[in-house]
Protein backbone atom coordinates (compact mmCIF):
# COMPACT_ATOMS: atom_id res chain seq x y z
CA UNK A 1 0.00 0.00 0.00
CA UNK A 2 1.50 3.26 -0.55
CA UNK A 3 0.81 6.58 1.14
CA UNK A 4 -1.97 8.73 1.20
CA UNK A 5 -2.86 11.48 -1.42
CA UNK A 6 -0.20 14.44 -0.26
CA UNK A 7 1.81 15.67 -3.33
CA UNK A 8 3.67 19.34 -3.75
CA UNK A 9 2.40 22.72 -3.59
CA UNK A 10 0.80 24.32 -6.85
CA UNK A 11 3.43 23.65 -9.44
CA UNK A 12 6.79 22.35 -8.71
CA UNK A 13 9.97 23.06 -11.07
CA UNK A 14 12.88 21.07 -9.80
CA UNK A 15 15.11 22.33 -12.59
CA UNK A 16 13.51 23.17 -16.08
CA UNK A 17 14.59 22.20 -19.08
CA UNK A 18 13.65 24.30 -22.24
CA UNK A 19 12.60 21.66 -25.19
CA UNK A 20 15.56 21.28 -26.74
CA UNK A 21 15.09 21.10 -31.22
CA UNK A 22 14.59 17.72 -32.75
CA UNK A 23 15.94 14.84 -30.67
CA UNK A 24 18.29 17.14 -28.59
CA UNK A 25 18.70 14.97 -25.46
CA UNK A 26 17.50 16.78 -22.18
CA UNK A 27 19.38 17.06 -18.92
CA UNK A 28 18.59 16.06 -15.85
CA UNK A 29 15.16 17.31 -14.09
CA UNK A 30 13.43 19.75 -13.40
CA UNK A 31 10.30 20.56 -11.56
CA UNK A 32 7.87 23.56 -12.41
CA UNK A 33 4.11 24.77 -12.16
CA UNK A 34 3.26 26.06 -15.83
CA UNK A 35 -0.25 26.84 -17.46
CA UNK A 36 -0.65 28.40 -20.72
CA UNK A 37 -3.67 28.75 -23.01
CA UNK A 38 -3.64 27.76 -26.98
CA UNK A 39 -4.40 29.78 -29.96
CA UNK A 40 -8.81 29.65 -29.57
CA UNK A 41 -8.83 28.61 -33.13
CA UNK A 42 -10.19 24.95 -33.40
CA UNK A 43 -8.15 21.96 -35.14
CA UNK A 44 -10.99 20.51 -36.42
CA UNK A 45 -15.35 21.11 -36.04
CA UNK A 46 -15.81 18.65 -33.49
CA UNK A 47 -19.54 17.41 -31.76
CA UNK A 48 -19.54 19.24 -28.22
CA UNK A 49 -19.07 16.99 -25.41
CA UNK A 50 -19.55 18.15 -22.02
CA UNK A 51 -19.29 15.96 -18.75
CA UNK A 52 -19.45 16.47 -15.18
CA UNK A 53 -18.63 14.35 -11.92
CA UNK A 54 -20.15 13.84 -8.68
CA UNK A 55 -18.08 15.59 -5.74
CA UNK A 56 -15.06 13.79 -4.44
CA UNK A 57 -15.98 12.65 -0.96
CA UNK A 58 -13.74 10.13 -0.09
CA UNK A 59 -11.14 11.38 2.50
CA UNK A 60 -8.80 9.15 1.99
CA UNK A 61 -8.47 9.21 -1.93
CA UNK A 62 -6.16 6.66 -3.24
CA UNK A 63 -3.30 5.34 -0.43
CA UNK A 64 -1.01 4.77 -3.29
CA UNK A 65 -1.20 7.76 -5.80
CA UNK A 66 0.85 10.18 -3.94
CA UNK A 67 -0.38 13.31 -6.33
CA UNK A 68 1.52 16.63 -6.48
CA UNK A 69 -0.93 18.95 -5.10
CA UNK A 70 -1.91 21.72 -7.11
CA UNK A 71 1.65 21.15 -8.86
CA UNK A 72 3.06 20.69 -12.20
CA UNK A 73 6.79 19.29 -12.48
CA UNK A 74 9.31 19.46 -15.32
CA UNK A 75 11.85 16.34 -15.58
CA UNK A 76 15.03 17.56 -16.81
CA UNK A 77 17.67 18.86 -14.78
CA UNK A 78 17.78 22.49 -16.23
CA UNK A 79 19.76 23.52 -13.57
CA UNK A 80 22.79 21.95 -14.53
CA UNK A 81 22.48 24.16 -18.00
CA UNK A 82 21.62 27.04 -16.10
CA UNK A 83 23.88 27.00 -12.75
CA UNK A 84 26.41 29.55 -13.61
CA UNK A 85 23.38 32.12 -14.78
CA UNK A 86 21.91 31.83 -11.78
CA UNK A 87 24.67 32.13 -9.60
CA UNK A 88 25.65 35.28 -11.26
CA UNK A 89 22.08 36.75 -10.81
CA UNK A 90 22.13 35.72 -7.48
CA UNK A 91 25.10 37.20 -6.31
CA UNK A 92 24.23 40.34 -7.97
CA UNK A 93 21.13 40.89 -6.87
CA UNK A 94 21.91 39.74 -2.84
CA UNK A 95 25.45 42.46 -3.17
CA UNK A 96 21.81 44.95 -3.91
CA UNK A 97 19.85 43.77 -0.96
CA UNK A 98 19.82 44.42 2.66
CA UNK A 99 21.17 41.08 4.14
CA UNK A 100 19.70 40.37 7.61
CA UNK A 101 22.88 39.10 8.69
CA UNK A 102 23.23 37.54 12.15
CA UNK A 103 19.81 37.59 14.26
CA UNK A 104 21.06 38.01 17.63
CA UNK A 105 17.75 37.41 18.91
CA UNK A 106 18.34 33.65 17.91
CA UNK A 107 21.25 33.58 19.45
CA UNK A 108 20.16 34.30 22.94
CA UNK A 109 17.18 32.52 22.38
CA UNK A 110 19.89 29.11 21.61
CA UNK A 111 21.51 30.01 24.88
CA UNK A 112 18.82 30.39 26.68
CA UNK A 113 17.80 27.38 25.86
CA UNK A 114 20.81 24.91 26.32
CA UNK A 115 21.65 26.21 29.47
CA UNK A 116 18.43 26.25 31.36
CA UNK A 117 15.84 24.06 29.68
CA UNK A 118 15.43 20.56 30.52
CA UNK A 119 15.21 19.35 26.99
CA UNK A 120 17.82 18.26 24.84
CA UNK A 121 18.11 20.51 21.50
CA UNK A 122 17.78 18.70 18.62
CA UNK A 123 19.91 21.31 16.36
CA UNK A 124 19.21 20.30 13.23
CA UNK A 125 15.56 20.38 13.28
CA UNK A 126 15.60 24.07 14.88
CA UNK A 127 17.45 24.99 11.95
CA UNK A 128 15.26 23.57 9.39
CA UNK A 129 12.36 25.00 11.35
CA UNK A 130 13.53 27.80 10.92
CA UNK A 131 14.31 28.00 7.58
CA UNK A 132 10.69 26.20 6.83
CA UNK A 133 9.16 29.60 8.69
CA UNK A 134 11.56 32.20 6.93
CA UNK A 135 10.40 30.95 3.75
CA UNK A 136 6.40 31.01 5.15
CA UNK A 137 7.30 34.52 5.92
CA UNK A 138 8.04 35.56 2.44
CA UNK A 139 4.58 35.93 1.44
CA UNK A 140 4.86 33.45 -1.76
CA UNK A 141 2.28 31.12 -0.96
CA UNK A 142 3.64 28.23 -2.76
CA UNK A 143 7.29 28.45 -1.45
CA UNK A 144 8.61 25.63 0.51
CA UNK A 145 11.77 24.91 2.39
CA UNK A 146 12.48 20.70 2.02
CA UNK A 147 15.23 19.01 3.72
CA UNK A 148 17.15 16.52 2.01
CA UNK A 149 14.77 13.60 3.08
CA UNK A 150 11.60 15.34 2.51
CA UNK A 151 12.68 15.79 -0.98
CA UNK A 152 14.27 12.83 -1.77
CA UNK A 153 10.52 11.01 -0.61
CA UNK A 154 8.71 13.84 -2.91
CA UNK A 155 11.40 12.98 -5.35
CA UNK A 156 10.41 9.80 -5.57
CA UNK A 157 6.57 10.27 -5.52
CA UNK A 158 7.09 11.83 -9.12
CA UNK A 159 9.02 8.71 -10.74
CA UNK A 160 5.97 6.98 -10.03
CA UNK A 161 7.89 4.80 -7.36
CA UNK A 162 6.15 4.28 -3.93
CA UNK A 163 6.57 1.34 -1.48
CA UNK A 164 3.46 -0.33 0.62
CA UNK A 165 0.99 -3.02 -0.15
CA UNK A 166 0.00 -1.36 -3.09
CA UNK A 167 -3.58 -0.27 -3.04
CA UNK A 168 -6.41 3.00 -3.24
CA UNK A 169 -8.44 3.28 -0.82
CA UNK A 170 -11.92 4.98 0.37
CA UNK A 171 -13.22 5.76 3.94
CA UNK A 172 -16.57 3.88 3.90
CA UNK A 173 -18.62 1.34 6.21
CA UNK A 174 -20.01 -1.84 5.09
CA UNK A 175 -22.87 -3.95 6.81
CA UNK A 176 -21.98 -7.39 8.37
CA UNK A 177 -24.43 -9.50 10.06
CA UNK A 178 -26.59 -6.29 10.31
CA UNK A 179 -24.11 -4.38 11.97
CA UNK A 180 -22.98 -1.79 10.28
CA UNK A 181 -18.67 -1.51 10.17
CA UNK A 182 -16.14 1.84 9.18
CA UNK A 183 -14.25 0.14 6.75
CA UNK A 184 -11.01 1.28 4.11
CA UNK A 185 -12.19 0.22 0.91
CA UNK A 186 -10.42 -0.95 -1.88
CA UNK A 187 -10.83 1.05 -5.15
CA UNK A 188 -8.00 0.00 -6.82
CA UNK A 189 -5.12 -2.96 -6.79
CA UNK A 190 -1.85 -1.38 -8.33
CA UNK A 191 -0.63 -4.23 -10.48
CA UNK A 192 2.36 -6.39 -9.54
CA UNK A 193 1.95 -5.08 -6.19
CA UNK A 194 2.11 -7.44 -3.00
CA UNK A 195 -1.83 -6.44 -2.31
CA UNK A 196 -1.95 -7.84 -5.84
CA UNK A 197 0.48 -10.39 -4.75
CA UNK A 198 -1.61 -11.69 -2.26
CA UNK A 199 -5.29 -11.83 -3.83
CA UNK A 200 -6.38 -8.86 -2.37
CA UNK A 201 -9.01 -7.17 -4.67
CA UNK A 202 -10.88 -4.30 -5.48
CA UNK A 203 -14.19 -3.96 -3.01
CA UNK A 204 -12.64 -5.40 -0.45
CA UNK A 205 -13.50 -3.83 2.82
CA UNK A 206 -10.86 -3.60 5.28
CA UNK A 207 -12.50 -3.32 8.87
CA UNK A 208 -9.51 -4.24 11.43
CA UNK A 209 -5.46 -3.79 11.15
CA UNK A 210 -3.15 -5.52 13.80
CA UNK A 211 -4.10 -8.21 15.69
CA UNK A 212 -7.62 -8.06 14.82
CA UNK A 213 -9.21 -7.47 18.66
CA UNK A 214 -11.77 -4.48 18.99
CA UNK A 215 -9.29 -1.91 19.72
CA UNK A 216 -8.07 -2.71 16.20
CA UNK A 217 -10.89 -2.16 13.88
CA UNK A 218 -11.48 0.72 12.10
CA UNK A 219 -14.42 1.60 14.02
CA UNK A 220 -12.32 1.94 17.19
CA UNK A 221 -9.61 3.61 15.45
CA UNK A 222 -11.00 5.62 13.13
CA UNK A 223 -9.71 6.37 9.61
CA UNK A 224 -6.65 8.50 9.59
CA UNK A 225 -5.04 5.88 12.70
CA UNK A 226 -6.10 2.68 10.74
CA UNK A 227 -4.95 4.42 7.37
CA UNK A 228 -1.59 5.17 9.42
CA UNK A 229 -1.55 1.55 10.66
CA UNK A 230 -1.60 -0.01 7.18
CA UNK A 231 1.12 2.26 5.89
CA UNK A 232 5.05 1.68 6.50
CA UNK A 233 8.50 1.11 4.74
CA UNK A 234 9.62 -1.81 2.75
CA UNK A 235 10.43 -5.01 4.19
CA UNK A 236 7.81 -4.35 7.41
CA UNK A 237 4.19 -6.28 7.51
CA UNK A 238 1.25 -5.19 6.61
CA UNK A 239 -1.57 -7.44 9.13
CA UNK A 240 -5.24 -6.84 8.68
CA UNK A 241 -8.66 -8.04 8.26
CA UNK A 242 -10.65 -7.39 5.40
CA UNK A 243 -14.20 -8.39 4.40
CA UNK A 244 -15.37 -9.54 1.07
CA UNK A 245 -18.90 -8.73 0.60
CA UNK A 246 -20.07 -10.82 -2.66
CA UNK A 247 -18.18 -13.76 -0.59
CA UNK A 248 -19.67 -12.74 2.65
CA UNK A 249 -16.74 -13.53 4.35
CA UNK A 250 -13.35 -12.22 5.74
CA UNK A 251 -9.88 -13.10 5.24
CA UNK A 252 -7.07 -12.28 7.09
CA UNK A 253 -4.06 -10.46 5.40
CA UNK A 254 -0.02 -10.67 6.28
CA UNK A 255 1.87 -8.42 3.44
CA UNK A 256 5.09 -7.83 3.14
CA UNK A 257 5.52 -4.26 1.94
CA UNK A 258 7.60 -3.78 -0.88
CA UNK A 259 8.44 -0.83 -3.48
CA UNK A 260 6.20 -0.81 -6.74
CA UNK A 261 5.07 1.51 -9.47
CA UNK A 262 2.17 3.20 -8.50
CA UNK A 263 -0.98 4.03 -10.63
CA UNK A 264 -1.77 7.68 -12.22
CA UNK A 265 -4.32 6.78 -14.94
CA UNK A 266 -7.88 4.51 -13.96
CA UNK A 267 -10.15 3.18 -16.86
CA UNK A 268 -13.10 1.40 -18.08
CA UNK A 269 -16.02 1.47 -20.54
CA UNK A 270 -19.15 3.53 -19.30
CA UNK A 271 -21.80 2.02 -18.01
CA UNK A 272 -23.86 0.69 -21.48
CA UNK A 273 -27.17 2.40 -19.81
CA UNK A 274 -25.16 5.80 -20.03
CA UNK A 275 -23.49 5.23 -23.26
CA UNK A 276 -22.50 2.82 -25.90
CA UNK A 277 -18.87 2.49 -26.80
CA UNK A 278 -17.69 5.17 -24.68
CA UNK A 279 -14.05 4.77 -22.57
CA UNK A 280 -13.83 6.93 -19.46
CA UNK A 281 -10.10 7.10 -18.80
CA UNK A 282 -9.61 9.23 -14.86
CA UNK A 283 -6.49 10.92 -14.98
CA UNK A 284 -5.32 11.02 -11.05
CA UNK A 285 -2.34 13.07 -11.50
CA UNK A 286 0.43 13.88 -13.94
CA UNK A 287 4.18 12.17 -12.91
CA UNK A 288 6.89 10.11 -15.11
CA UNK A 289 4.31 6.91 -15.15
CA UNK A 290 1.31 8.75 -16.83
CA UNK A 291 2.34 9.52 -20.64
CA UNK A 292 2.96 5.68 -21.27
CA UNK A 293 -0.39 4.77 -18.67
CA UNK A 294 -2.74 6.73 -20.16
CA UNK A 295 -1.44 5.51 -23.71
CA UNK A 296 -2.08 2.24 -22.20
CA UNK A 297 -5.53 3.08 -21.44
CA UNK A 298 -6.77 4.62 -24.62
CA UNK A 299 -5.45 1.38 -26.91
CA UNK A 300 -7.00 -0.83 -24.58
CA UNK A 301 -10.85 0.72 -24.24
CA UNK A 302 -9.82 1.19 -28.48
CA UNK A 303 -9.23 -2.58 -28.41
CA UNK A 304 -12.49 -2.94 -25.95
CA UNK A 305 -14.66 -1.44 -28.88
CA UNK A 306 -14.74 2.01 -27.80
CA UNK A 307 -15.43 5.29 -29.73
CA UNK A 308 -15.69 7.87 -27.86
CA UNK A 309 -13.49 8.73 -25.05
CA UNK A 310 -13.66 11.19 -21.20
CA UNK A 311 -11.16 12.29 -19.81
CA UNK A 312 -11.26 13.07 -16.75
CA UNK A 313 -9.22 15.36 -14.44
CA UNK A 314 -11.78 16.29 -11.84
CA UNK A 315 -9.81 16.43 -8.40
CA UNK A 316 -6.28 16.37 -10.09
CA UNK A 317 -3.98 18.17 -8.58
CA UNK A 318 -1.02 18.63 -11.23
CA UNK A 319 1.90 16.92 -11.30
CA UNK A 320 5.37 17.49 -13.64
CA UNK A 321 5.71 19.32 -16.61
CA UNK A 322 7.53 17.09 -18.75
CA UNK A 323 4.57 14.60 -18.34
CA UNK A 324 2.02 16.88 -18.85
CA UNK A 325 3.97 17.88 -22.08
CA UNK A 326 4.05 14.33 -23.09
CA UNK A 327 0.51 13.42 -22.55
CA UNK A 328 -0.71 16.37 -25.01
CA UNK A 329 1.72 15.51 -27.59
CA UNK A 330 -0.47 13.03 -27.84
CA UNK A 331 -3.44 15.24 -28.92
CA UNK A 332 -1.51 17.81 -31.08
CA UNK A 333 0.27 18.62 -34.12
CA UNK A 334 4.20 18.52 -34.30
CA UNK A 335 4.84 22.38 -33.25
CA UNK A 336 2.21 23.29 -31.31
CA UNK A 337 2.45 25.06 -27.92
CA UNK A 338 1.49 23.74 -25.30
CA UNK A 339 2.74 26.58 -22.38
CA UNK A 340 4.83 29.20 -22.15
CA UNK A 341 6.53 30.95 -19.14
CA UNK A 342 7.55 33.99 -17.73
CA UNK A 343 10.24 35.22 -14.85
CA UNK A 344 10.37 38.55 -12.94
CA UNK A 345 12.73 39.51 -16.12
CA UNK A 346 10.54 39.37 -18.92
CA UNK A 347 12.44 36.23 -19.83
CA UNK A 348 10.22 33.50 -21.96
CA UNK A 349 9.98 30.30 -22.39
CA UNK A 350 8.02 27.93 -24.76
CA UNK A 351 6.97 24.34 -24.74
CA UNK A 352 5.61 22.58 -27.76
CA UNK A 353 4.54 19.28 -28.70
CA UNK A 354 8.01 17.78 -30.73
CA UNK A 355 10.24 14.85 -30.36
CA UNK A 356 12.35 15.53 -26.96
CA UNK A 357 14.34 12.95 -24.97
CA UNK A 358 14.97 13.48 -21.23
CA UNK A 359 18.37 11.63 -19.79
CA UNK A 360 16.92 10.82 -16.27
CA UNK A 361 13.58 10.12 -17.13
CA UNK A 362 12.95 8.34 -20.64
CA UNK A 363 9.10 8.20 -19.40
CA UNK A 364 8.37 11.29 -19.89
CA UNK A 365 10.26 11.79 -23.44
CA UNK A 366 8.38 12.26 -26.33
CA UNK A 367 8.75 9.97 -29.49
CA UNK A 368 8.37 11.62 -33.10
CA UNK A 369 5.48 8.80 -34.15
CA UNK A 370 3.62 9.27 -30.90
CA UNK A 371 2.95 13.07 -31.34
CA UNK A 372 -0.50 12.99 -32.63
CA UNK A 373 -1.74 9.99 -32.10
CA UNK A 374 -5.19 10.71 -30.68
CA UNK A 375 -5.57 13.85 -32.38
CA UNK A 376 -8.77 12.68 -34.07
CA UNK A 377 -10.25 11.07 -31.10
CA UNK A 378 -14.11 11.99 -30.48
CA UNK A 379 -13.92 13.10 -27.01
CA UNK A 380 -14.75 15.44 -24.10
CA UNK A 381 -12.70 16.82 -20.75
CA UNK A 382 -14.56 16.65 -17.35
CA UNK A 383 -13.08 19.43 -14.69
CA UNK A 384 -14.58 20.48 -11.43
CA UNK A 385 -12.84 23.46 -8.70
CA UNK A 386 -10.10 20.49 -7.83
CA UNK A 387 -9.12 20.70 -10.81
CA UNK A 388 -5.29 22.78 -10.61
CA UNK A 389 -1.93 23.34 -12.20
CA UNK A 390 -1.16 20.66 -15.27
CA UNK A 391 -4.08 19.28 -14.92
CA UNK A 392 -5.61 22.79 -15.75
CA UNK A 393 -3.47 22.55 -18.63
CA UNK A 394 -4.44 19.41 -19.79
CA UNK A 395 -8.03 21.06 -20.12
CA UNK A 396 -7.06 25.03 -21.32
CA UNK A 397 -5.11 22.95 -24.19
CA UNK A 398 -8.30 20.28 -25.11
CA UNK A 399 -10.19 23.90 -24.71
CA UNK A 400 -7.33 26.05 -27.03
CA UNK A 401 -6.37 23.78 -29.73
CA UNK A 402 -9.90 22.49 -30.49
CA UNK A 403 -9.16 18.75 -29.05
CA UNK A 404 -12.49 18.41 -27.43
CA UNK A 405 -15.27 20.27 -25.24
CA UNK A 406 -14.51 21.15 -21.66
CA UNK A 407 -17.55 19.78 -19.19
CA UNK A 408 -18.11 20.70 -15.58
CA UNK A 409 -17.67 23.38 -13.33
CA UNK A 410 -14.74 26.18 -13.60
CA UNK A 411 -11.40 24.97 -12.32
CA UNK A 412 -8.96 26.19 -9.53
CA UNK A 413 -6.78 28.24 -11.35
CA UNK A 414 -3.67 28.60 -10.75
CA UNK A 415 -1.17 30.61 -13.05
CA UNK A 416 2.23 30.52 -11.37
CA UNK A 417 5.61 27.63 -11.57
CA UNK A 418 7.51 26.63 -8.98
CA UNK A 419 11.13 25.90 -9.28
CA UNK A 420 13.11 23.68 -7.14
CA UNK A 421 17.02 24.12 -6.69
CA UNK A 422 19.66 22.58 -3.54
CA UNK A 423 20.30 25.00 -1.65
CA UNK A 424 24.26 23.77 -2.22
CA UNK A 425 23.93 25.17 -5.99
CA UNK A 426 23.94 28.84 -4.92
CA UNK A 427 27.06 28.52 -2.88
CA UNK A 428 30.36 30.29 -3.75
CA UNK A 429 33.67 28.27 -4.94
CA UNK A 430 35.09 29.95 -2.37
CA UNK A 431 32.78 29.54 0.46
CA UNK A 432 34.56 26.88 2.93
CA UNK A 433 32.07 26.72 5.88
CA UNK A 434 29.12 23.87 6.07
CA UNK A 435 27.88 22.83 3.09
CA UNK A 436 24.17 23.49 2.85
CA UNK A 437 21.64 21.78 2.80
CA UNK A 438 18.20 21.09 2.02
CA UNK A 439 15.99 22.19 -1.11
CA UNK A 440 14.01 25.68 -1.58
CA UNK A 441 10.71 26.04 -3.77
CA UNK A 442 10.07 28.93 -5.16
CA UNK A 443 7.36 30.88 -7.48
CA UNK A 444 9.46 32.01 -10.25
CA UNK A 445 7.08 31.95 -13.39
CA UNK A 446 3.96 33.11 -14.59
CA UNK A 447 2.47 30.40 -16.95
CA UNK A 448 0.10 30.94 -19.86
CA UNK A 449 -1.80 28.37 -22.03
CA UNK A 450 -1.96 28.52 -25.88
CA UNK A 451 -4.45 31.49 -26.00
CA UNK A 452 -1.50 33.40 -24.32
CA UNK A 453 -4.96 33.93 -21.71
CA UNK A 454 -3.91 33.63 -18.01
CA UNK A 455 -6.38 32.08 -15.95
CA UNK A 456 -4.45 32.16 -12.56
CA UNK A 457 -6.96 33.51 -9.69
CA UNK A 458 -9.88 32.87 -12.00
CA UNK A 459 -10.22 29.31 -12.83
CA UNK A 460 -10.85 27.97 -16.66
CA UNK A 461 -14.86 28.06 -17.35
CA UNK A 462 -15.80 25.09 -19.00
CA UNK A 463 -17.84 25.06 -22.31
CA UNK A 464 -20.85 23.43 -20.69
CA UNK A 465 -21.60 24.15 -17.11
CA UNK A 466 -22.84 21.32 -15.39
CA UNK A 467 -22.41 20.61 -10.87
CA UNK A 468 -23.02 17.03 -9.54
CA UNK A 469 -26.56 16.50 -8.21
CA UNK A 470 -27.03 16.57 -4.56
CA UNK A 471 -27.57 13.06 -4.55
CA UNK A 472 -24.47 12.23 -6.53
CA UNK A 473 -22.20 14.26 -4.09
CA UNK A 474 -23.19 12.45 -1.04
CA UNK A 475 -21.75 9.46 -3.03
CA UNK A 476 -17.58 8.52 -3.97
CA UNK A 477 -16.64 9.59 -7.01
CA UNK A 478 -14.42 6.31 -7.23
CA UNK A 479 -17.87 4.23 -6.97
CA UNK A 480 -19.80 5.63 -9.18
CA UNK A 481 -17.19 5.74 -12.39
CA UNK A 482 -18.59 5.58 -15.43
CA UNK A 483 -22.20 4.68 -14.36
CA UNK A 484 -25.22 7.32 -14.16
CA UNK A 485 -24.91 7.89 -10.57
CA UNK A 486 -22.19 10.35 -12.15
CA UNK A 487 -24.40 13.01 -13.00
CA UNK A 488 -21.59 15.27 -14.72
CA UNK A 489 -20.68 12.33 -16.72
CA UNK A 490 -24.18 11.23 -17.43
CA UNK A 491 -25.28 14.84 -18.69
CA UNK A 492 -21.88 15.23 -21.09
CA UNK A 493 -22.60 12.49 -22.68
CA UNK A 494 -26.09 13.26 -23.65
CA UNK A 495 -25.00 16.52 -24.53
CA UNK A 496 -22.11 15.62 -26.98
CA UNK A 497 -22.32 12.40 -27.91
CA UNK A 498 -25.48 11.52 -28.00
CA UNK A 499 -26.63 15.08 -29.03
CA UNK A 500 -29.58 15.11 -27.01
Amino acid sequence: MSEQNNGFSEFDNVNNTDNAEGNAEKPDEVRIDLIEESDGASKKERKPIKVSLSTLICTSVALVLAAVMLTLTICSSYYKGKEAQLKIEYETLLSQSESIGNIPELEILQGIFSTYSFEELDEELIRSQILKAYVSATGDKHAEYYTDEEYAALSAQMSGESQGIGINIINSTVDIGGVEYKTLKVINVIKDSPAEKNDLRVGDCIIAVGNFDENTTVSALGYDMALKQLQGEKGTYAEFLAYRPDEGKTKKFNILRDTFQTASVMWEKVDSDVCENAGLVKIVSFDRTTPAQLKTAVEELKTAGCEKFVFDVRYNPGGELTSIVAVLSYFLDEGDTVISMKDKFGNEKVYKAEPTAYSSSGACSIAAEDIGIYKDLDAVVLCNNSTASAAELFVANFRDHGIGEVVGVTTYGKGTVQSTYPMSMFVSPEYTGRMPEGWIKLTMYMYYPPSGESYDGLGIVPDYEVKMSEESTKLNIYDIMGSKDDTQLVKAVDKYFKGE
